[in-house]
């Protein structure tokens, strides 16, 4: 190659690139789309993906499970673990684990029976593979419900928990199931043994590797000084680092990553600068935003293939039978399991002494959001095609066709659903949120004051005492508000909305000025965009302090 040349892209590399495109071009436009529709965002992708894939000039794109467990799973279970309140998933952790460990395996047996009565000729260890891989709920699915309706907190907890944890558990029923497949026969010591082992070992090395790259970010801090774009790559590699080293361990990467989420979740906050913080938290929604909608974009394109690959051995009827057989098991194992598991502990005198039983609309809830995602469908199309005798692996393409018919049943059924039944149960937020937030503000504005009140004595000119108490009779006014009570505190409410709306409309007024001067060339880019950030600072402050309701 002469001096100076570059090399071509490769044309594969040019296709995946305009694929990419195309993805975030179609999930923009689905997000206008999801806006006027009533149920979470993931069904519209999921419904997106399936009308795009039925058009014959769109692209076919096939979802590939190496790449989708690479690229997709360690940033989405990372933040999703980053965002999980430490302090409750603990208090938790038993109703969790129940859910993650020992609701799949129960439907891991149920739908493996169900499977194995209704689809003739389909081994027992592959059917039990099939239950395995739609066992685990999707995190996306139940976090797009769950963040917009007002339940109870710890519902919120146990809900999200179970979806992090559950990754692990039913993949490695799926391997495992898989192995039996193959080999014939499994032994229950044996995988009970090393499912300790996996699930040990990733939850281990995920938070070593956490609190290591805690450390570097720390270490780094202290010689260079806060560098936003340093710690937030770092941010950035942290899953796949974690993800990368539980595989190359030969444990659970999932479990690692949910790990290494939790611990830097804690991390994290008390670390970072405030420039850092807020710049991490913006390039973290942005790319959640694409790998989201990507994943069930991606997930519905399948439909057509997967549906082409059954179809010269089934009919359409049979085919909407099997799903809705195996449907209605994975449903039915859930709410069958809900019931006992929550309040079969309470026969244990400890267990009354510690908590109170939940209420039974809670308990409902639980057990109708059973969302399944595209884990489901990735494990799934893992599937090796052929045995180690070069025969083709049992029952391959149906049991890929059925687990991609769960997920779609159970979006489009519990998720357009589980918000009229919450709404019917009159299940709602409990006091605890706004209880924590009133003392944590209280508290910060008590801390202030004192701060301030410290400086009175050091305040040697008429300047700064004046300075200090107006800043003093704002804090004042703060704590009042916050400590009113009764009719006080109606009155105080609606004076903070007052406010609000005032200084809502000074800011726009502001911004309107500062953009009319930049139009007609009063003022250049160097002194405009620093006010606008000031601008943008200040209205990101009064937004993320809203107006009390009535």
């Amino acid at each position: 190659m002469s001096p100076g040349a570059v090399a071509a892209t490769p044309p594969s590399a040019m296709v995946a690139f305009e694929h990419a495109l195309i993805l975030l071009l179609l999930i923009a436009g689905l997000n206008v789309v999801c806006r006027w529709l009533p149920w979470p965002q993931p069904i519209t992708y999921l419904l997106g993906g399936i009308g795009a894939a039925l058009l014959p000039s769109f692209p076919r794109i096939s979802l590939d499970p190496g790449f989708f467990f690479l690229c997709f799973l360690p940033p989405l279970l990372f933040s999703d673990g980053w965002l999980m309140t430490l302090r409750e998933f603990f208090r938790a952790k038993r109703q969790i684990l129940t859910l993650a460990i020992g609701l799949v395996i129960f439907t891991t047996l149920a739908v493996g029976l169900v499977a194995h009565w209704i689809i003739p000729g389909l081994p027992l260890a592959m059917a039990f593979a099939l239950g395995a891989i739609v066992s685990p709920t999707d995190a996306v699915a139940v976090n797009a419900i769950t963040e917009r309706l007002r339940v109870p907190a710890r519902l919120t907890t146990i809900l999200n928990g179970e979806s992090l944890m559950n990754d692990a558990t039913g993949l490695v029923g799926f391997k495992f199931a898989l192995a039996a497949v193959v080999a014939g026969g499994f032994s229950l010591p044996r995988v009970a043994g090393e499912f300790t082992l996996l699930a040990v070992g990733g939850f281990a090395t995920g938070l070593v590797l956490g609190y290591a790259i805690g450390k570097l970010r720390d270490l780094l801090a202290r010689w260079r000084g806060a560098d936003p774009l340093l710690e937030i790559t770092l941010s950035l590699m942290t899953p796949f680092a974690a993800y990368l080293g539980a595989e190359h361990l030969g444990v659970s990467g999932v479990l690692s990553v949910v790990a290494a989420g939790l611990y830097s979740g804690w991390r994290d906050p008390v670390r970072m600068d405030v420039e850092t913080r807020q710049s991490a938290f913006a390039v973290w929604t942005v790319i959640l935003f694409w790998l989201n909608g990507m994943a069930f974009l991606l997930l519905g394109m399948q439909c057509p293939a997967l549906f082409s690959a059954v179809s010269d051995r089934y009919t359409v009827g049979q085919l909407t039978g099997l799903t809705a057989g195996v449907t209605g098991a994975v449903i039915l194992a859930r709410m069958a399991w809900a019931f006992p598991s929550a309040y079969a502990p309470f026969l244990l005198r400890s267990v009354r002494r510690r908590e109170s039983p939940p209420p039974w609309p809670d308990v409902v809830v639980a057990g109708w959001a059973g969302m399944r995602g595209t884990v489901t469908l990735a494990g799934a199309l893992s599937i090796p095609v052929t045995l180690p005798d070069g025969t083709p692996f049992p029952g391959r393409d149906l049991v890929i066709f059925l687990a991609f018919g769960v997920i779609a049943a159970t979006l489009i059924l519990q998720g357009t659903t589980l918000a009229p039944l919450i709404h019917t149960l009159g299940l709602r937020e409990d006091g605890t949120h706004a209880q924590e937030e009133r003392l944590a503000r209280t508290t910060a504005v008590e801390a202030g004051l004192h701060a301030l009140r410290a400086l009175e004595r050091g305040a040697a000119t008429d300047e700064e005492n004046a300075a200090l108490g107006h800043v003093l009779a704002e804090y004042e006014h703060r704590l009042a508000a916050l400590e009113a009570e009764g009719e006080t505190r109606t009155s105080a409410r609606r004076r903070r909305r007052a406010e609000h709306h005032y200084r809502s409309a000074a800011l726009q007024a502001e911004r309107r000025a500062l953009d009319d001067l930049w139009r007609r060339g009063r003022i250049v880019d160097d002194v405009y965009r620093p006010l606008q950030q000031l601008l943008d600072y200040e209205e990101s402050m009064l937004r993320g302090a809203p107006p009390p309701a009535e």
